[in-house]
Parts: structure tokens; C-alpha cells; sequence
């Protein structure tokens, strides 16, 4: 596998420098810090649409916490009912699939696909939900990482031109 012009040597540092870069934290200089994710980002677009590359702005969130949000209980009921709709789901597939065989035109098989794979799907469900009790949570929610503050930080040879963009944007 030769490599006559370098092309394959060049890709190779570019991906290492690209890696390189991804494995560190930022470097440069801060231009604000915020208490929330949101104002952090319109100062990056605000100096991205003043003209700064991409690669040169970072938001770095500092303190970090695991935030996790209880957004509903999960008992028998719910348990319950997540099984039969599943099973429902199941059993109107295989309805289809007899209903395609059938010379007639009817709607009993995915009827009966559907009810009958609601009720097997609510007692698989509820004997794997009574199995697993002890070991599962008895509610729902969504983990999110969040964090304390947020930087925005620029490279340090373009530190001169985002605080320009910055206050030509406060002066209009």
C-alpha cells in the first residue's frame, strides 16, 4: 500500500491532531461565564455570525451533577398496561400474518390477534414485573448531567477579534 503523494499520511496526522484536540480541555481565553447553558450559547452564535471559525469557541461547564428527575411511579397498573399494549401490538402482526393467508377479506384475525396478544402480553409482563420488584425502581425518570456554570472560551490568537465582535454587538 504505497503512499505517493502523502495523502494517506496527511489524513492520518489530521485525524491525530482532531483527536489530540478532543482528548484535552479547551485552551484560550474566557469571554463569559454564565449560569445557564442557553446564554452561553448565544454568545457563541453571536460570535460565530461575527465571523470566528467553529473549532476556535468552546463551552466548558464546570461543576458538573447527575441530576436525575422523577417524571412518574411505575407500579402493577402501569406495569399492566405498557404489557398489553405490547402484546397487543404482537398479536395484531401475527393477525396480519393469517389474515394475508386467509381467501377472504376480514378483519377478525387482527381483532383477535390484538386482544388475545394483549392478554398474554399483560400476564408475561406482570409475572416478570412481580419477578423483578426488588430489583427494579418503582418509578420513571430521566438522568441529565448539568452543570454549575458554562465558559465560553476562544483560542488565544483570535482572543483580539471575538472581544471586537463582542462589543460592536453591545454598541448597537
Amino acid at each position: 500500500m504505497g503512499c505517493e503523494n502523502g495523502l494517506v499520511a496527511k489524513n492520518t496526522s489530521t485525524r491525530q491532531v482532531a483527536l489530540d484536540r478532543l482528548s484535552r480541555l479547551p485552551a484560550g481565553e474566557e469571554l463569559g461565564r454564565f449560569e445557564n447553558y442557553l446564554d452561553a450559547k448565544k454568545l457563541v452564535d453571536q460570535l460565530l455570525e461575527g465571523g470566528l471559525p467553529p473549532k476556535a469557541l468552546s463551552i466548558v461547564g464546570d461543576g458538573l451533577q447527575s441530576v436525575e428527575r422523577i417524571t412518574a411511579r411505575y407500579g402493577y397498573g402501569r406495569a399492566a398496561l405498557n404489557s398489553a399494549l405490547t402484546g397487543s401490538w404482537v398479536g395484531l402482526f401475527i393477525g396480519l400474518i393469517i389474515a394475508s393467508f386467509g381467501t377472504t377479506v376480514s378483519l377478525s384475525p387482527l381483532l383477535a390477534g390484538a386482544v388475545t396478544g394483549a392478554g398474554f402480553g399483560m400476564i408475561v409482563g406482570m409475572l416478570l414485573y412481580s419477578t423483578q420488584r426488588s430489583t427494579r425502581p418503582t418509578f420513571r425518570s430521566v438522568q441529565q448531567i448539568i452543570a454549575e456554570n458554562y465558559r465560553v472560551v476562544v483560542d488565544q490568537n483570535l482572543q483580539g477579534k471575538a472581544r471586537r465582535v463582542m462589543s460592536e454587538d453591545k454598541a448597537d
